[in-house]
């Protein structure tokens, strides 16, 4: 799809958005949305998990987990839930059942975790400690460290990292005054898109999506060719990307679209 855009220059690039549908978020809740397009979303102490149609199948109560920072699917099977202020991650089951007991990241030498993404790595996460400026690959199998990056603010000469995210045997990193730092599966560094003005990154196969006020830029990452498309509503805080749709947050929703280009 993305192919068909690169291919043509910016003044003729013909494309149309087509809404799909809408969900319903609190101003202070979380979302993710897995590769089965099912979509969680925090509502006043509960996760609930809708369908690819829309449709709410489970709901559980996390009162007891601290504020949500962060929802992560790890598979189709299997979810986690970061808490910033308790510093663990807990597991949920398909059907949002508990899993097991919650894991303490202080116990993995981990001392301020503030963000954390899946790995395609199997049973794998990503965790950020920006106050030590540390990033560590761990195993969900055994809860052991299995790679450690330090010292990234001074290697990088970073400012703060915003957001990571893992697709497709990348690993992205974005600072907001500085751009998206991309990695390899051992974090070495690969490649470096200056930018300051993004506001959030997602990616597909060897795509990059970018969001820039009201724009959102995809670039490929073999060629840097990249073009920008107006994004179909305002406000987009967060973004999203599974199986051709594309999920952005604005205004109390999180609004399901699909990109489509004419050739």
């Amino acid at each position: 799809m993305f192919a068909v855009g690169l291919s043509y220059g910016q003044d003729s690039l013909d494309y149309a958005w087509k809404k799909v549908r809408s969900y319903p978020i609190g101003q202070d809740e979380i979302w993710v949305v897995d590769v089965l397009e099912n979509i969680y979303i925090s509502d006043k102490g509960l996760i609930n998990k809708y369908d690819s149609s829309g449709v709410l199948w489970f709901s559980q109560s996390i009162k007891s987990l601290g504020n949500t920072t962060q929802l992560i699917p790890i598979n189709s099977m299997k979810l986690i839930h970061f808490s910033e202020e308790q510093q663990t991650l807990c597991y949920f089951d398909n059907t949002l059942s508990s899993m097991n007991d919650c894991v303490d990241l202080t116990d993995q030498d981990i001392v301020s975790a503030e963000l954390v993404c899946g790995s395609s790595q199997p049973n794998k996460i990503w965790v950020l400690d920006n106050l030590n400026s540390t990033l560590n690959l761990l195993s969900l199998d055994n809860l052991s460290q299995t790679q450690e990056v330090k010292n990234l603010r001074g290697v990088l000469n970073l400012d703060e990292v915003t957001q990571i995210k893992e697709r497709y045997n990348r690993l992205y990193l974005l600072d907001k005054s500085k751009g998206v730092y991309v990695f390899d599966l051992y974090a070495t560094l690969i490649e470096f898109i200056p930018e300051e003005s993004i506001q959030q990154i997602e990616a597909f196969e060897n795509t990059l999506f970018t969001v820039r006020g009201n724009l959102l830029n995809v670039r490929s990452l073999i060629t840097s060719d990249n073009f920008d498309v107006e994004l179909p509503i305002d406000n987009v805080s967060e973004l999203g990307y599974r199986n051709q749709f594309f999920y952005f947050r604005s205004n109390g929703n999180v609004h399901k679209y699909e990109l489509q280009f004419s050739e």
